[in-house]
């Protein structure tokens, strides 16, 4: 027994020895909280760069530089610091238990290179000096609203859309440049594949868009003249693709109700009866017996129904979308249909819009090229009577 307890001594001795000479030597240690202070600069003109992103990895912790270039944050000094900054490569740097930290950010030149549809051609974003906002067709096709004007809203700087009317298939009210105009009216020119059209963004598919980009600078107005006065919106639709035919579906379902579940003044005849009895009114003024005579009509009242039966209920909305994209090198189509269904909460309020596009190019010898683009929509808008 004493051999054992000796040995469990001797034990614990050596790993309290163990632990004693790794904190000595300073390889173990708790992690402190240290406040690190830094500046980020340009690598190539060593300017200062305001409103970099400075977070913690792994957290969402996290400061950006003021107009100088300047930082301050309290992080744990084992902590490693990402720098981001739109046009400019990310960069991790380790605290390591320093307080002071300098970073130099270089240009992501992959980005300058993406290419931009504008109104007299392409370029691309490294040549841009106009104010130009670009907002790819998916991130349209992923929000499952009725127009594409009404996907637009709160993702393009600069761009104001407001919904004037709450009814399924209402046209919002987009504004660009200006808030009015000499004519009264403020909606942007809209072109689509080139062409301009005189209806309004309600007529597209959705799905059917690559790209959208709005031009905001006067460089709309000397392109497309007057016309172009209060901005424009250029939408380029998807093209056919070489090789095997490739077959797309996507639809959606999606129901809806009233944001107040019970309206306190759309009650029937006899809860108005019940109501007027509550202690919330004074009715002592009132003749007893012509009081009793109407709370007795009003609970007696035959085929008594609630504004809110009939004027409320369900709404829905169905989409359904089929394309199909093909071709060889030197021919390559893209067609599609495209059904919506919505039904408003109040009786008589539905939009329904059938859609159907085609986009043809050919590669008619090596220098001539041929296409045809056709677009077909028709809607249907049941508005609540008002009268």
């Amino acid at each position: 027994m004493k051999a054992k307890l000796f040995t469990h001594f001797k034990l614990l001795h050596l790993i309290a020895a163990i632990l004693l000479l790794v904190i000595g030597n300073g390889t173990f240690a708790f992690a402190e909280d240290v406040v690190v202070q830094g500046r980020v600069i340009d690598k190539s003109d060593n300017n200062p760069l305001p409103g970099v992103s400075v977070i913690v990895k792994g957290s969402n912790t996290g400061t950006i530089s003021d107009s100088e270039g300047n930082f301050s944050l309290k992080v744990s000094d084992k902590a490693t610091l990402v720098f981001s900054f739109i046009g400019y490569k990310n960069q991790e740097v380790a605290v390591d238990g320093r307080s002071k930290i300098d970073v130099s950010l270089e240009v992501d030149a992959s980005t300058l290179d993406e290419v931009v549809v504008v109104g007299y051609g392409t370029q691309k974003k490294s040549h841009l000096t106009g104010a130009i906002s670009k907002l790819e067709g998916g991130s349209i096709a992923a929000i499952q609203s009725n127009r594409v004007d009404e996907a637009l809203a709160g993702k393009l700087g600069g761009v104001r859309i407001q919904n004037q009317n709450a009814e399924p298939g209402a046209d919002p009210k987009i504004q660009i440049r200006a808030a009015a105009s000499l004519s009264g009216d403020s909606n942007p020119l809209i072109v689509v594949d080139g062409f301009p059209i005189s209806g309004s963004l309600a007529t597209l598919n959705p799905n059917d868009i690559a790209s959208l980009e709005v031009l905001k600078d006067a460089a709309s107005a000397a392109i497309y003249g007057s016309r172009g006065a209060n901005g424009v919106i250029l939408v380029s639709t998807k093209k056919g693709s070489s090789g095997k035919a490739k077959f797309s579906y996507s639809g959606y379902t999606s129901i809806s109700n009233k944001y107040v579940k019970d309206i306190a003044m759309l009650k029937t005849a006899s809860e108005w009866a019940d109501e007027l009895m509550t202690d919330q009114y004074d009715l002592s003024g009132v003749n007893p017996k012509l009081l009793d005579y109407r709370l007795n009509a009003y609970r007696n009242a035959p085929d008594v129904v609630s504004v809110e039966d009939w004027l409320f209920r369900t709404g829905s909305s169905n989409n359904h979308d089929f394309s199909v994209s093909g071709g060889s090198e030197n021919v390559k189509a893209f067609a599609s249909v495209g059904y919506l269904d919505t039904k408003g909460i109040a009786l008589k309020q539905g939009f329904e819009r059938y859609n159907v596009r085609l986009n043809v190019d050919a590669n008619v010898s090596k220098r001539i090229t041929a296409g045809l683009s056709f677009n077909g929509s028709y809607s249907n808008r049941e508005i609540l009577p008002v009268d």
